[in-house]
């Protein structure tokens, strides 16, 4: 499509020098003027062309001036060859800006006009082949600019609804993020609950030995030291992201890396064999890093059942100083457009990944397949 721009710089050319032409023929001295006067004739001429620049606007109040004023000059004697141009002008912007009632009104107007003309010419003997190229070019004209209304408007509503699916798409990744987030909120709620259930069940073991075991009660309040180093941690990021009023969570126990066998088990049931493989030397992790940590393999393993086809799937955990790695990848024939664009999983893992300050990765695999790996930070051992 041409932009609006350039169509309206080309037709202003057009028309200047349409008028340019004609002011040239009106006052070369051709004799066919002298009888309505070169003057009058001249400014019928900048009647005839000059409003053409307000056609895209107004396409049939100018053609209906235009046309009154090729009318007049042709009853003053007027015959510029220009005057078939300014027509030609005319009905393509009928054709192309007009309305729908509009469009077939002015080209009815021309029609009318162009009988008026032709029918005496053929009754006094003008050869049709003279007559019909002209039709034929109006015709052929008015139907272009009424098929470049359509294409206009087709590509406005098409360039509209792609608008509206990208604000789609960004509402519902959006909404992907919060409901993640509230579901992560109530797990964390789970977990400090969890850890403040310990520490007073460790004070009231203290208080019961400190006068007789102090061995005892010294494991005790280091057990509350720690739960509540633990609470804290995990408080602070609860206190990070949204929490959904209404929901509650489930009462099974919160799974972790521990039971990623159950989950390769479960997935390599639907359908798609998984290995497990551990690397690094495991060791006990923060609650809030573990539960996270499970829930990024499950939703990867998720996304690779759906979108992976016929595929086997591998599950890497490696154990840092003070991170640890999760790399899940298939050997599907799924696209990054089939794994990341269908639903919002991987929304979902990269709000998980951000609470806990980790990176993450996702794409296309070395060997094809795809790809998702992880790092999240566990603190010192």
């Amino acid at each position: 499509m041409v932009r609006p721009g350039l169509a309206r710089l080309g037709l202003t050319v057009v028309v200047v020098l349409l008028l340019v032409v004609a002011q040239v023929q009106i006052w070369s001295a051709a004799p066919a003027y002298d009888a309505g006067g070169r003057v009058l004739n001249a400014a019928l001429a900048a009647a005839m062309t000059l409003p053409i620049l307000l056609a895209r606007r107004w396409p049939l109040p100018v053609a209906l001036g235009v046309l009154a004023a090729v009318t007049l000059d042709q009853v003053l004697g007027g015959d510029g060859g220009y005057q078939w141009f300014v027509v030609v002008l005319v009905v393509y912007a009928l054709g192309a800006h007009a309305g729908a009632l509009a469009g077939p009104v002015g080209a009815g107007v021309v029609a009318v006009l162009l009988l008026a003309v032709d029918i005496p010419r053929l009754r006094e003997g003008a050869p049709v082949d003279e007559v019909l190229p002209g039709w034929a070019v109006l015709v052929g004209v008015y139907g272009l600019g009424r098929w470049l209304r359509h294409r206009r408007r087709e590509v406005a509503r098409l360039s509209d609804r792609a608008a509206e699916l990208e604000r789609d798409q960004e509402t519902a990744a959006r909404r992907a993020v919060d409901l993640e987030r509230a579901r992560i909120a109530l797990e964390l709620h789970d977990l400090v609950a969890h850890s403040m259930s310990v520490i007073v069940l460790q004070a009231q073991a203290g208080r019961r030995v400190v006068g007789t075991d102090p061995t005892a009660a010294d494991g005790a309040l280091a057990a509350i030291e720690s739960t509540g180093r633990n609470g804290m941690t995990e408080l602070r990021r609860l206190l990070d992201v949204l929490h959904l009023d209404g929901e509650t969570g489930d009462l099974d126990p919160r799974p972790g890396l521990a039971s990623l066998p159950v989950l390769a088990e479960r997935v390599g049931s639907a359908g798609m064999p998984v290995t497990v493989a551990i690397e690094g030397c495991e060791r006990p992790l923060p609650a809030g890093v573990d539960l996270s940590a499970y829930r990024i393999v499950q939703e990867a393993l998720t996304n690779a059942l759906r979108h992976a086809g016929r595929a086997t799937a591998s599950v890497g955990v490696t154990y840092g100083a003070d991170t640890i790695e999760l790399r899940i990848s298939d050997d599907g024939t799924g696209t990054t457009e089939s794994q990341t664009g269908g639903g919002h999983g991987l929304a979902g893992m990269r709000e998980r990944v951000r609470l806990f300050g980790g990176t993450i990765e996702a794409g296309p695999g070395p060997t094809g397949g795809f790809l998702v790996r992880a790092v999240l930070p566990t603190g010192s051992p």
